[in-house]
Protein backbone atom coordinates (compact mmCIF):
# COMPACT_ATOMS: atom_id res chain seq x y z
CA UNK A 1 0.00 0.00 0.00
CA UNK A 2 1.10 3.06 -0.75
CA UNK A 3 2.05 5.87 1.75
CA UNK A 4 2.36 9.79 2.17
CA UNK A 5 5.54 10.71 0.96
CA UNK A 6 5.72 8.17 -2.16
CA UNK A 7 2.75 8.62 -3.81
CA UNK A 8 3.43 9.70 -7.27
CA UNK A 9 0.04 11.95 -7.58
CA UNK A 10 -0.44 13.55 -10.81
CA UNK A 11 -0.81 17.15 -9.70
CA UNK A 12 -0.45 18.93 -13.46
CA UNK A 13 -4.22 19.82 -13.56
CA UNK A 14 -3.21 22.79 -11.38
CA UNK A 15 -1.38 24.13 -13.50
CA UNK A 16 -4.05 24.33 -16.71
CA UNK A 17 -6.31 26.13 -13.27
CA UNK A 18 -3.39 28.73 -13.07
CA UNK A 19 -3.04 29.41 -16.73
CA UNK A 20 -6.95 29.71 -17.16
CA UNK A 21 -6.83 32.47 -14.41
CA UNK A 22 -3.60 34.11 -15.85
CA UNK A 23 -4.92 33.89 -19.63
CA UNK A 24 -8.11 35.13 -18.84
CA UNK A 25 -6.73 38.07 -16.50
CA UNK A 26 -4.21 38.79 -19.00
CA UNK A 27 -7.35 39.00 -22.06
CA UNK A 28 -8.80 42.34 -19.41
CA UNK A 29 -7.37 44.87 -21.74
CA UNK A 30 -8.64 43.30 -24.70
CA UNK A 31 -11.84 42.25 -23.66
CA UNK A 32 -12.81 45.34 -21.84
CA UNK A 33 -11.35 47.83 -25.05
CA UNK A 34 -13.69 45.17 -27.20
CA UNK A 35 -16.89 46.53 -25.09
CA UNK A 36 -16.99 49.70 -25.60
CA UNK A 37 -19.65 51.77 -24.66
CA UNK A 38 -21.87 48.78 -25.46
CA UNK A 39 -24.42 48.41 -22.87
CA UNK A 40 -24.61 43.94 -23.14
CA UNK A 41 -20.99 43.45 -24.24
CA UNK A 42 -20.07 45.71 -21.07
CA UNK A 43 -22.72 43.76 -19.13
CA UNK A 44 -21.38 40.41 -20.50
CA UNK A 45 -17.37 41.25 -20.13
CA UNK A 46 -18.06 42.78 -16.26
CA UNK A 47 -19.83 39.12 -15.99
CA UNK A 48 -16.81 37.31 -17.75
CA UNK A 49 -15.03 39.11 -15.07
CA UNK A 50 -16.83 39.10 -12.10
CA UNK A 51 -17.28 35.00 -12.52
CA UNK A 52 -13.16 34.97 -12.94
CA UNK A 53 -12.27 36.42 -9.24
CA UNK A 54 -15.26 34.34 -8.07
CA UNK A 55 -13.03 31.28 -9.44
CA UNK A 56 -10.01 32.65 -8.14
CA UNK A 57 -11.63 33.04 -4.20
CA UNK A 58 -12.60 29.15 -4.64
CA UNK A 59 -9.74 27.98 -5.85
CA UNK A 60 -7.64 29.44 -3.29
CA UNK A 61 -10.26 28.87 -0.32
CA UNK A 62 -9.78 25.25 -1.83
CA UNK A 63 -5.95 25.22 -1.31
CA UNK A 64 -6.44 26.60 2.02
CA UNK A 65 -8.79 24.20 3.23
CA UNK A 66 -7.58 20.72 1.43
CA UNK A 67 -3.87 21.17 0.44
CA UNK A 68 -1.50 23.33 2.80
CA UNK A 69 -3.05 21.78 6.21
CA UNK A 70 -2.74 18.55 4.96
CA UNK A 71 0.86 19.30 3.78
CA UNK A 72 1.84 21.56 6.62
CA UNK A 73 0.99 18.13 8.89
CA UNK A 74 2.69 15.69 6.47
CA UNK A 75 5.90 17.81 5.70
CA UNK A 76 6.88 19.96 9.32
CA UNK A 77 10.30 20.82 7.97
CA UNK A 78 8.76 22.83 4.93
CA UNK A 79 5.85 23.95 6.59
CA UNK A 80 7.35 27.82 7.40
CA UNK A 81 7.90 27.55 3.68
CA UNK A 82 4.04 26.11 2.88
CA UNK A 83 2.38 28.78 5.45
CA UNK A 84 4.07 31.73 3.67
CA UNK A 85 3.18 30.80 0.33
CA UNK A 86 -0.35 30.05 1.75
CA UNK A 87 -0.70 33.60 3.41
CA UNK A 88 -0.07 35.39 -0.09
CA UNK A 89 -3.54 34.51 -0.67
CA UNK A 90 -4.46 37.06 1.71
CA UNK A 91 -2.45 39.90 -0.38
CA UNK A 92 -4.94 39.17 -3.15
CA UNK A 93 -8.13 39.85 -1.04
CA UNK A 94 -8.14 43.88 -1.45
CA UNK A 95 -7.21 43.69 -5.46
CA UNK A 96 -9.99 41.43 -5.70
CA UNK A 97 -12.49 43.68 -4.01
CA UNK A 98 -11.12 46.41 -5.87
CA UNK A 99 -11.82 44.58 -9.32
CA UNK A 100 -14.97 43.92 -7.49
CA UNK A 101 -16.20 47.13 -7.14
CA UNK A 102 -15.00 48.60 -10.27
CA UNK A 103 -16.56 46.25 -12.55
CA UNK A 104 -19.70 46.86 -10.74
CA UNK A 105 -19.17 50.62 -11.54
CA UNK A 106 -18.66 50.05 -14.84
CA UNK A 107 -21.55 47.54 -15.61
CA UNK A 108 -23.59 50.64 -13.73
CA UNK A 109 -22.34 53.12 -15.94
CA UNK A 110 -20.37 52.27 -19.45
CA UNK A 111 -17.42 55.13 -19.95
CA UNK A 112 -13.68 54.93 -20.99
CA UNK A 113 -12.95 55.49 -17.11
CA UNK A 114 -14.66 53.45 -15.56
CA UNK A 115 -13.43 50.98 -18.30
CA UNK A 116 -9.94 51.93 -17.25
CA UNK A 117 -10.36 51.14 -14.00
CA UNK A 118 -11.60 47.39 -14.47
CA UNK A 119 -8.37 47.24 -16.82
CA UNK A 120 -6.14 48.29 -13.85
CA UNK A 121 -7.81 47.08 -11.43
CA UNK A 122 -7.66 43.25 -13.28
CA UNK A 123 -4.05 44.00 -13.92
CA UNK A 124 -3.23 44.67 -10.33
CA UNK A 125 -4.95 40.85 -9.96
CA UNK A 126 -2.74 39.67 -12.33
CA UNK A 127 0.57 41.31 -10.78
CA UNK A 128 0.08 40.03 -7.26
CA UNK A 129 -1.01 36.59 -8.43
CA UNK A 130 1.81 35.46 -10.74
CA UNK A 131 4.68 35.50 -8.21
CA UNK A 132 2.38 33.20 -5.98
CA UNK A 133 1.43 30.81 -8.64
CA UNK A 134 5.15 30.37 -9.96
CA UNK A 135 6.15 29.78 -6.21
CA UNK A 136 3.41 27.51 -5.80
CA UNK A 137 4.69 25.44 -9.09
CA UNK A 138 7.96 25.11 -7.73
CA UNK A 139 7.51 24.31 -3.99
CA UNK A 140 3.66 23.31 -3.39
CA UNK A 141 3.34 21.17 -6.58
CA UNK A 142 6.16 18.57 -5.53
CA UNK A 143 5.30 18.52 -2.31
CA UNK A 144 1.40 17.69 -3.00
CA UNK A 145 2.54 15.19 -6.08
CA UNK A 146 4.75 13.13 -3.34
CA UNK A 147 2.28 13.49 -0.16
CA UNK A 148 -1.25 13.51 -1.34
CA UNK A 149 -2.94 10.49 -2.74
CA UNK A 150 -4.88 10.75 -6.16
CA UNK A 151 -8.16 10.67 -4.11
CA UNK A 152 -6.82 13.67 -1.44
CA UNK A 153 -5.71 15.73 -4.33
CA UNK A 154 -8.96 14.80 -6.42
CA UNK A 155 -11.37 16.07 -3.96
CA UNK A 156 -10.07 19.70 -5.17
CA UNK A 157 -12.57 20.00 -8.43
CA UNK A 158 -15.72 19.30 -6.30
CA UNK A 159 -14.80 21.38 -3.51
CA UNK A 160 -14.38 24.53 -6.20
CA UNK A 161 -17.76 23.87 -7.51
CA UNK A 162 -19.40 23.62 -4.00
CA UNK A 163 -17.91 27.01 -2.78
CA UNK A 164 -18.04 28.56 -6.34
CA UNK A 165 -20.05 31.95 -5.72
CA UNK A 166 -20.85 32.87 -9.32
CA UNK A 167 -23.38 32.70 -11.19
CA UNK A 168 -21.88 30.63 -14.30
CA UNK A 169 -20.57 27.67 -12.12
CA UNK A 170 -19.91 25.91 -15.69
CA UNK A 171 -17.35 29.10 -17.09
CA UNK A 172 -14.18 27.88 -14.32
CA UNK A 173 -14.68 24.25 -15.93
CA UNK A 174 -14.61 25.31 -19.36
CA UNK A 175 -11.34 27.36 -18.78
CA UNK A 176 -9.24 24.90 -17.45
CA UNK A 177 -10.81 22.43 -20.33
CA UNK A 178 -9.56 24.72 -22.21
CA UNK A 179 -5.91 24.24 -20.96
CA UNK A 180 -6.61 20.68 -20.67
CA UNK A 181 -4.68 18.27 -23.13
CA UNK A 182 -7.27 16.00 -24.83
CA UNK A 183 -6.42 13.34 -22.50
CA UNK A 184 -7.14 15.44 -19.53
CA UNK A 185 -10.41 16.25 -21.10
CA UNK A 186 -11.25 12.25 -21.23
CA UNK A 187 -10.38 11.44 -18.08
CA UNK A 188 -12.16 14.39 -16.72
CA UNK A 189 -15.23 13.58 -18.11
CA UNK A 190 -14.81 9.68 -16.99
CA UNK A 191 -13.97 10.74 -13.24
CA UNK A 192 -17.25 12.62 -13.06
CA UNK A 193 -20.42 11.17 -11.83
CA UNK A 194 -22.80 10.09 -14.54
CA UNK A 195 -25.14 12.94 -13.49
CA UNK A 196 -22.55 15.62 -13.38
CA UNK A 197 -21.42 14.28 -16.86
CA UNK A 198 -24.95 14.72 -18.51
CA UNK A 199 -25.13 17.81 -17.56
CA UNK A 200 -21.87 19.12 -18.73
CA UNK A 201 -22.30 17.67 -22.07
CA UNK A 202 -26.47 18.63 -22.77
CA UNK A 203 -26.26 21.94 -20.67
CA UNK A 204 -22.95 23.70 -18.84
CA UNK A 205 -20.74 22.74 -21.94
CA UNK A 206 -23.30 24.44 -24.19
CA UNK A 207 -23.70 26.68 -22.61
CA UNK A 208 -20.22 27.94 -21.82
CA UNK A 209 -19.22 27.69 -25.36
CA UNK A 210 -22.13 30.35 -26.34
CA UNK A 211 -20.84 32.94 -23.88
CA UNK A 212 -17.14 32.79 -24.28
CA UNK A 213 -18.06 32.85 -27.86
CA UNK A 214 -19.87 36.32 -27.33
CA UNK A 215 -16.96 37.66 -25.07
CA UNK A 216 -14.61 36.58 -27.23
CA UNK A 217 -16.13 38.47 -30.57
Amino acid sequence: MTTPGNYTTDVSDMVAVHRALTNALDAAPNYVAGAGLDAERVDAIGSFYENVIEFLHGHHTGEDELIYPLLEQRCPERRSELERIDDQHKLLHDPMEAARSAIATWRAAPSTANAQAVVEAVGLIDEVLRPHLAEEEAVMLPLAATWMSPEEWGAMPGHAMMVFRGDKPWLPLGLVREEFTQEQRDGMLAGMPPEMRAMWIEQMEPAFNAFIAEVRR
